[in-house]
């Protein structure tokens, strides 16, 4: 680290031209240090005076514990409970000295000798806001900090600091600074979910507390620094700030004579030490893992406190369907759904499915990766993934728009070219096998349920790139990146790709006469106390006419009746759908990305199979895209009943080519 040269006599700093920075005069600065003085030398007349307005100290609320978030499904049963973390609470004597000790250096140096404030601290504070006329200076000690994760909202008003002072006061009195170093340990929140140590090490070293002696220094100083800014110094999502973070707690440690200096130098040279744990604390069923990740994600969405869900006493109403949500495990780990990996593979195919009810937008199953790849809270390929569609792409961004024009229907005539090929200027597109043509038109329904690519980018030109654009976006598809802004987005080439979840909710239009009602898993969270905390409000968003809807069901419904998506069939079920698959080059022969989005006249879902990084070595087989409607139609016989509903809708057959050609 590099130190300002400010810093050294030697180098005096720079006079700074422009105005004067205006000074406060010494006795307003002397005012503020005696008003602190006189507040802190008569604390009890301060309390009385603020009696009817300052929390009051309840003992129990800083050792009991509160009772597991509880997640219940879309038929208010309780699906799984999420277990409150500071209640697994570890005694101090089995926390690791040398964590301990980093934790004073980092955030309380004077902590074995103040009354549970820093008098510096509150000066230093006051100077700060008199000079700068605000009150963003904070003064906190361990002691305080506790005060305000048991009992205060975070803000910075005078009103708030003299409570917050208070609290500590009474703390101070009641409990020893070992017994307020233990609760403030089993109660900080460390991030990722974590609450308390216990969970902070078992999340981040996969560390029980019986083994949490065996905690490194490196590993120690990188907790302590996490509590000041848990997001910001998150190991897992910022290693190269984690680590500068560990870093400076390890100087502070070896300034405060807590460590030599050859540890010190020994623990800054270590690597980060992690090793996350792929099992949920205190585990849940495996086949809900992913779906529970995904609430952190969306009450993030939804500007919800995270932490809540970690604190325990929340009652959760989603729309889980727990069949279909098993079946989706299952499906997802099943070996069979997958094609044959390559010889030169090195790593295993990964896939996610999500399922989504079209007429509420409810999320009814989600599952993020294979288990035996699962890591607690980490990457959801069902939610967070960004990959091309491929020709999935097609209904929303060529042929749902061209419908809705009204200028097309399903025995149009397409151009394909004489030889399955196009020349739009320097762009030219071929389709992926070669096919008879009349004079080098097929019909827009055969060309969707095949999946020819000339016709489809022909088409988009026809009816304009922006059109297509505007119909992907009501669906819930961002195409505003101006990279978007070419033929190549007919065959699903979009920046920056998009994630089974939004190709669910974007299919899911055509399934509901035309209205996307907005993807979404929490439909109410209720307080510990009973009141309401969120109610999801419906926001519907029309993306085309019921017309154009229906047309478009009759022919994906063509497409798994007489098409390339039959592997999606489910018996009892009508099915309609439409697969993708990306090319890794377009001379290797091998795919990057293969998926599926199908619907049922009440769910639809979007299946992606691919590698987490693809390379040569680690792409898959050409031919392949039947595997994820396999997947699909498995996961359909097994999560929904044996017998669904009907589209009322028949699908769209008719001839391949077209009876009249245009001239």
């Amino acid at each position: 680290m590099t130190e300002s040269l400010a810093k050294h006599p030697s180098h005096k700093p720079a006079k700074k031209s422009g105005r004067k920075k205006r000074r406060v005069p010494r006795w307003i600065t002397m005012t503020w240090i005696v008003f602190f003085v006189f507040l802190l030398l008569t604390s009890g007349f301060t309390g009385a005076f603020w009696y009817y307005s300052t929390p009051h100290l309840n003992l129990a609320k800083l050792d009991a514990g509160s009772t597991p978030t509880e997640v219940f499904d879309r038929y208010g049963h309780l699906a799984f409970t999420i277990p409150t973390t500071g209640i697994r609470e570890v005694p101090l004597v089995e926390i690791p000295n040398s964590l301990q000790k980093a934790l004073i250096a980092t955030e309380d140096a004077g902590f074995y000798h103040n009354p549970g404030f820093s008098l510096r601290g509150y000066v230093r504070a006051a100077l700060h806001d008199v000079f700068h006329m605000d009150t963003g200076q904070g003064a906190s000690t361990i002691t305080q900090q506790l005060a305000k994760i048991v009992y205060l909202k975070d803000n910075r008003t005078l009103k708030y600091k003299i409570e917050e002072l208070l609290l500590s006061l009474q703390i101070s009195r009641e409990f020893t600074k070992n017994q307020v170093l233990d609760m403030y340990l089993n109660h900080v929140y460390f991030g990722d979910g974590a609450t308390g140590i216990a969970q902070a090490a078992y999340n981040y070293f996969s560390l029980q507390p019986s083994n949490m002696r065996s905690m490194t220094l490196p590993q120690a100083a990188l907790l302590a620094g996490l509590p000041q800014a848990p997001s910001y110094y998150d190991p897992l999502v910022n290693p190269l700030i984690a680590k500068i973070r560990r870093n400076e707690v390890l100087q502070r440690m070896e300034t405060q004579k807590y460590i030599t200096y050859a540890q010190m130098v020994k623990a800054q040279a270590a690597p980060l030490q992690l090793h996350v744990s792929t099992q949920a604390w205190e585990g849940i069923p495996p086949q809900y893992a992913y779906y529970r990740d995904y609430l952190y994600q969306e009450m993030g969405q939804l500007h919800l406190n995270t932490q809540l869900l970690s604190q325990g006493g929340l009652r959760i109403y989603t729309s889980l369907n727990p069949t279909l949500q098993l079946a989706a495990y299952q499906g997802v780990n099943n070996p069979s759904n997958y094609p044959t990996p390559l010889s030169t593979a090195t790593e295993k195919i990964q896939g996610s499915a999500v399922f989504v009810n079209p007429h509420t937008g409810g999320i009814q199953a989600l599952v993020g990766g294979r288990q035996s790849q699962y890591t607690y809270r980490g990457f959801n390929y069902a939610t967070s993934t960004q990959r091309s569609p491929g020709s999935a792409m097609k209904p929303l961004v060529v042929y749902g728009p061209a419908i809705q024009s009204g200028l097309w229907n399903a025995d149009s005539a397409l151009n394909d070219g004489v030889s399955n090929q196009l020349s739009f200027g320097n762009y030219t597109v071929s389709d992926w096998e070669q096919h008879p043509t009349v004079h080098g038109y097929v019909t827009l329904r055969w060309a969707l349920a095949e999946s020819w690519n000339a016709p489809a980018v022909w088409l988009l030109q026809q009816i304009g790139i922006q059109t297509g654009i505007d119909f992907a976006q009501r669906a819930g598809i961002d195409l505003s990146n101006p990279a978007n802004q070419n033929l190549t987005i007919a065959l699903g080439n979009i920046v920056p790709g998009i994630s089974p979840l939004q190709l669910a909710d974007a299919y899911a239009a055509f399934d509901n006469n035309g209205v996307r009602m907005p993807a979404h898993a929490i439909d109410r969270i209720i307080s510990n106390t009973g009141s309401l905390l969120y109610q999801y409000q419906a926001s519907p968003v029309t993306v085309m006419s019921p017309s154009t809807a229906k047309q478009m069901v009759a022919l994906l419904r063509n497409n798994v009746v007489n098409g390339i998506v039959a592997g999606a069939s489910a018996p009892g079920h009508q099915v309609a759908g439409k697969t993708g698959s990306v090319a890794y080059t377009n001379t290797s022969h091998t795919d990057s990305d293969l998926w599926v989005a199908a619907f049922t006249p009440n769910i639809v879902g979007a299946i992606w199979q691919g590698y987490p990084v693809t390379n040569l070595a680690n792409s898959l087989p050409q031919w392949s895209s039947s595997y994820p409607p396999k997947m699909f139609s498995n996961i359909i016989q097994n999560g929904l009943p044996a017998t669904g509903a009907s589209f009322n809708v028949a699908p769209a057959a008719g001839s391949d080519f077209p009876s009249v050609i245009p001239k």
